[in-house]
């Protein structure tokens, strides 16, 4: 009994040295990402805290894994939250929340609060909508965040024109717009400078950034500024065509909302307003003709 007891000892001991050999080389890539929050990581939670039992959640819930979570960092880099949630909070959000949805209900109906049947159907409600919040939420923060980079990138590609017309050199310029603006546009560059003074190459940073955003203008611009590297081309005039040109584009799609006004307001006001106006208009007719009949 006593060798069968040391046989599945070491069978045991042999099992777990062979599994930890093989993850540590994944444990440490994840340990090393976890500290590199402004690359898109969040930091990695210690074993006590909360999000590291939402993270075990994550890793085995739809989307928490392979390429649907690189999906969902790169969505999370774009919004702006990489720094305080990581792939694995959402899918394990994306579990918790609906579940709590529904537990808050069926306490709710256990402690005669609300009737069963309404908690029933109430729990699968905002089980649904707990489900389907958070990726909205994310992706309405990602266009916000990026309508306002694309807003701010003429007034930064002046100030660098005008940097790089002083005499100073690009990176000089990013550096020095870097610490005196704020915004979602100066957080990308901040990023793609820190990823350049770690060696990236400047196309390859300027790659990343157009990535992380995903916006036409900003590739137009991470493409025209790697070619003129490359072409020998000056920077300033570059800078200052595509300052121009974003203008006029930005200028012909503001002028294009304005003339879809008219028509999304004729909706609501056929649905909104046309009713009250008859309701004043013909009540008092109305009013009179029942009472005529009434006479009758």
């Amino acid at each position: 009994m006593s060798w069968l007891l040391v046989s599945v000892v070491l069978i045991g001991g042999a099992v777990f040295f062979a599994l930890r050999a093989a993850t540590q080389g994944r444990l440490q890539v994840e340990s090393v990402l976890g500290r590199m929050s402004g690359y898109g990581y969040a930091a990695a939670p210690r074993g006590s805290d909360p999000r590291a039992w939402l993270r075990r959640v994550g890793r085995i819930a739809p989307g928490g894994r392979g390429e649907a979570a690189e999906e969902l960092r790169r969505k999370l880099a774009a919004a702006g939250w990489s720094k305080r949630l990581a792939p694995e909070d959402v899918a394990g959000l994306k579990v918790v929340l609906p579940v709590t949805a529904y537990a808050v209900m069926f306490a709710a109906a256990a402690f005669d609060v609300v009737p069963v049947l309404v908690a029933a159907v109430a729990g699968l409600a905002f089980s649904a909508l707990a489900y389907m919040g958070l990726p909205a939420v994310i992706d309405m923060r990602m266009r916000g965040r990026r309508d306002k980079i694309v807003a701010g990138l003429p007034t930064v590609l002046d100030l660098l024109t005008l940097s790089i017309e002083a005499g100073m050199s690009f990176d000089a310029a990013l550096s020095r717009l870097v610490r005196r603006l704020d915004g979602p546009l100066i957080d990308e560059l901040a990023l793609m400078q820190r990823e350049m003074q770690l060696g990236t190459g400047r196309s390859e940073a300027l790659t990343a950034l157009a990535q992380r955003v995903d916006a036409s203008e900003v590739t137009s611009f991470a493409r025209a500024l790697a070619q003129a590297e490359k072409l020998g081309v000056p920077l300033a005039q570059m800078l200052r065509t595509q300052a121009d040109e974003l203008r006029i584009r930005l200028r012909n799609e503001a002028e294009e909302h304005a003339m879809r006004a008219p028509v999304k307001m004729l909706f609501p006001t056929v649905a909104l307003i046309f009713p009250a106006v008859f309701v004043v208009v013909l009540g008092p007719a109305v009013i009179s003709l029942l009472h005529s009949l009434g006479h009758q």
